[in-house]
C-alpha cells in the first residue's frame, strides 16, 4: 500500500505571490468591514442624540476589543495556555453582541428586516476573520514542513549556496540569505538551515 503522499511545499516567486496575496485580502476584508461597523456606530449615535465627537468613537472600540481579544485567545492557546482564559472569552461574546447591536439597531428599530441582514454581514465578517485570520496567517507564514516534504532538489541548492558562501565568507550562510536567494519562506528557510547544519561536518 502506498504512504501518504509528501506535502508540497511551494518555493520561488508563486510561494511568495501566494503569502503576500492572500495576507494582503484578509487585512483588505477586515478593514473594509471596520469601515463599514464604524459607518453603521457613527450613525446610530447620532440618531440617538449622542455628541459628535463621541459617536465615532464607540464602534472602532468594540470592534478593536473583538480583533484584539480574538487574536490574543489563539496566540496563547497556541503556547499552551488555555485554561485561564474564561473572562476574555465572556468579554468577546459581550463584544460581539454589542458589535452586532451598533450595526442592526438602526434597520431592526425602523423595522427594515432585509437592511438588518445585510447590516449584519460586516461584524459576521470582521468576527469570523478575526477568529480564523491569525492562524491560518500563522500557518500560512509560519509552518515548517517535515524533512521529507522538501524537495531533494531545493535541499542541493540550499547546500550549493552554503559551500559557496562558507568558501567566500568562511562562515554558514544565514536563513535570511538563503530565503532571499531561493524566494522561499523564513520556514522553509529555518528547516533548510536546519538540514545543513545537521549534515556539516563536526570540527
Amino acid at each position: 500500500m502506498k504512504g501518504p503522499p509528501s506535502p508540497v511545499v511551494l518555493t520561488g516567486s508563486t510561494a511568495v505571490l501566494v503569502q503576500r496575496t492572500i495576507t494582503l485580502t484578509v487585512f483588505v476584508i477586515a478593514g473594509l468591514s471596520f469601515a463599514f461597523g464604524f459607518g453603521n456606530g457613527y450613525l446610530l449615535g447620532l440618531q440617538l442624540g449622542v455628541s459628535g465627537f463621541i459617536a465615532p468613537l464607540i464602534a472602532p472600540s468594540v470592534d478593536l476589543s473583538v480583533v484584539t481579544l480574538l487574536a490574543t485567545i489563539h496566540f496563547l492557546r497556541a503556547h499552551g495556555v488555555g485554561g485561564r482564559l474564561t473572562s476574555a472569552r465572556v468579554l468577546l461574546i459581550g463584544c460581539g453582541l454589542i458589535t452586532f447591536a451598533l450595526n442592526t439597531a438602526r434597520p431592526i428599530l425602523a423595522h427594515a428586516v432585509g437592511k438588518a441582514c445585510f447590516d449584519a454581514v460586516a461584524p459576521c465578517l470582521l468576527i469570523g476573520w478575526s477568529e480564523v485570520g491569525p492562524k491560518l496567517l500563522m500557518l500560512l507564514h509560519g509552518i515548517v514542513p517535515d524533512e521529507t516534504g522538501l524537495p531533494a532538489e531545493l535541499v542541493t541548492s540550499a547546500q550549493k549556496l552554503d559551500a559557496d558562501h562558507r568558501n567566500t565568507t568562511g562562515r554558514q550562510i544565514t536563513r535570511d540569505k538563503l530565503r532571499a536567494q531561493l524566494k522561499i519562506s523564513n520556514a522553509v528557510a529555518s528547516e533548510l538551515i536546519r538540514i545543513i547544519r545537521a549534515d556539516a561536518p563536526r570540527k
